[in-house]
């Protein structure tokens, strides 16, 4: 038994290296949540997961049943290496740096606090649109590979949420299609095939869940995100899109009525 745990560790850790050395096109952004319950509600969202990505999200309630929200996503990766040739002794460095960002919009349908007092249901259409930055540079020769992405799908939420508002859970599952648009580098050799991967497919297709839970005071919570995205129609591991990625987002989250106001 401990020589298959031995094989699964290292089988993950080859994928992390290799990953590392590839570029990457699409970090998902955690999924929007807000469990609006009635007219002037107010969402304000802020996560990390202190490694290499954030967001940002605010959400207004426009009527007892129609929501919506706008949010911003940045992520990024930094990798630096340096070996020394033992005959020569010159050195060599090297700096491998993906970033991206996205603008998340969402609008869409919530069953408001007199439908239901604790259940809550939402269901959202999201679109979303970003890009993606990748640079390799050594002994200060950069190379880059760039360009931008589109999603769009729709995201339905299902929660529950105390009567004293202090503790919340909801399961949400963002369904959609991803496609890469204005591809450019400055060397089709070098990135090669990271390019193949990019135009395997014309699109892909994604199935990102979450599980979100919220504790804290009526107005200010605590939050915890834990997301499972899959690449639906991706073929390899390691992908323009990932067949299977997971993170843990933590935060802040403020939800206010300014109906009273």
């Amino acid at each position: 038994m401990k020589k298959l745990d031995y094989l699964f560790v290292s089988v993950i850790l080859c994928v992390l290296i290799f990953s590392s050395c590839r570029a990457r096109f699409y970090t998902p952004n955690r999924n929007p949540v807000p469990l609006f319950k009635d007219k002037g509600d107010v969402y304000i969202d802020g996560s990390s997961n202190f490694l290499n990505k954030y967001d940002l999200t605010a959400g207004y309630a426009i009527t007892k049943n129609i929501g919506g929200y706008i949010g911003y996503g940045g992520s990024g990766l930094n990798v630096n290496t340096s070996t020394t040739d033992s005959q020569s002794q010159v050195t060599t460095t090297e700096n491998r740096r993906y970033r991206g960002d996205m603008l998340n919009l969402g609008l869409g349908y919530f069953l408001n606090q007199e439908e239901s007092a604790n259940f809550r249901f939402e269901i959202f259409g999201d679109l979303a649109m970003g890009n993606y930055r990748n640079s390799y540079v050594q002994n200060g020769n950069k190379l880059f590979l760039n360009g931008n992405f589109m999603r769009i799908g729709i995201m339905p939420n299902i929660g529950f949420t105390s009567n004293d508002n202090s503790f919340s859970i909801a399961y949400s599952a963002r369904v959609s299609q991803i496609t890469f648009t204005n591809s450019t580098n400055n060397n089709s050799t070098f990135w090669q095939s990271d390019l193949k991967r990019l135009n395997s497919k014309t699109n892909y297709m994604l199935l990102e869940h979450a599980l979100t839970m919220r504790a804290g005071g009526e107005k200010l919570k605590f939050q915890m995100q834990f997301g499972l995205y899959q690449g639906l129609n991706s073929e390899e591991l390691v992908n323009a899109v990932p067949v299977l990625n997971a993170s843990i987002m933590l935060g802040l989250v403020v939800n206010i009525n300014t109906s009273g106001l």
